[in-house]
């Protein structure tokens, strides 16, 4: 069984390989999961915040463009 850092490391090298556009649309679905998710478990409602939170983090993440090698 891998360790945590050996599955982070994967997670990792996976999301690394990702192209600009499917990275920052991974990240703003991660990222509108999560803010359900944490809106549900404190019963309340937060579907607008969330669709929007996912919207500018993929945005960002797209201009930002955090995968790009400085070199």
């Amino acid at each position: 069984m891998a360790g945590p850092r050996q599955l982070y490391r994967r997670a990792d090298d996976w999301a690394r390989g990702l192209s600009r556009l499917r990275y920052a649309l991974f990240t703003g679905a991660v990222v509108t999961a999560s803010v359900l998710a944490v809106g549900v478990a404190l019963g309340a409602s937060t579907t607008v915040q969330a669709v929007t939170m996912g919207v500018v983090m993929a945005a960002l993440y797209y201009a930002g463009d955090v995968n790009a090698e400085d070199g």
